[in-house]
């Protein structure tokens, strides 16, 4: 018994949120078109082969403010099921 021949019918794509650089422009693109409300405060935390860089920008963007929201999404992290768990808004 001959295998049936492979064909390929399409590409694969990774979802957007796999490359880091996508994941950011749609995440800009959502502020801008109010899905989340006012942000007041973002936090980005980058892992690169370079190491670890923090970025905090907004208004509310003290040293505070932002320790707070990276203390609070470890929090959310910790308490997650790990079973596939969105936080984006509904």
């Amino acid at each position: 018994m001959s295998k049936p021949d492979l064909k390929i019918v399409g590409e694969i794509k990774p979802p957007d949120y796999k490359d880091p650089a996508t994941m950011l422009r749609n995440i800009a693109d959502d502020i801008e078109a109010g899905v989340y409300g006012e942000v007041g405060t973002i936090v980005v935390a980058l892992a690169s082969e370079k190491g670890v860089d923090l970025f905090c920008g907004g208004g509310q963007s003290s040293l505070e403010h932002c320790a707070f929201l990276f203390g609070t999404a470890a929090a959310r992290c910790h308490a997650a099921p790990w079973d596939g768990l969105d936080y984006r808004p509904k």
